[in-house]
């Protein structure tokens, strides 16, 4: 189970202050917010509507990945790969030389 790495405090002047411990997953980065007194087992997603400007929470199931054995964000867990952040940062600045030189010619 992850243990919260964060806490966000999210400000709205039409809605009673929130807070929450967060932890990012560990493929994109992403913030996840994690379900009080869950231990790290539930996320809770807000779902806005734009229509209606509504919004609402809904607690899911939290994802884990087997391979680098970190929390993971639902998408990243759907998307069935491995590809660690630091893994893909270090992919983008290998590339980075070879696509300036094709870039000048």
């Amino acid at each position: 189970m992850p243990s919260p790495r964060g806490y966000a405090t999210i400000v709205d002047p039409d809605a009673p202050l929130w807070e929450q411990d967060t932890i990012g997953c560990g493929h994109c980065g992403k913030v996840i917010f994690l379900t009080p007194g869950s231990g790290g087992t539930q996320y809770r997603i807000l779902h806005h509507n734009p229509r209606t400007t509504a919004s609402h929470w809904t607690d899911e199931p939290g994802a884990f990945c087997r391979c680098c054995m970190r929390a993971v964000c639902l998408r990243c867990h759907d998307r069935g790969t491995c590809t660690p952040l630091e893994m893909m940062l270090e992919q983008m600045e290998t590339g980075r030389p070879r696509a300036l030189r094709s870039a000048r010619g």
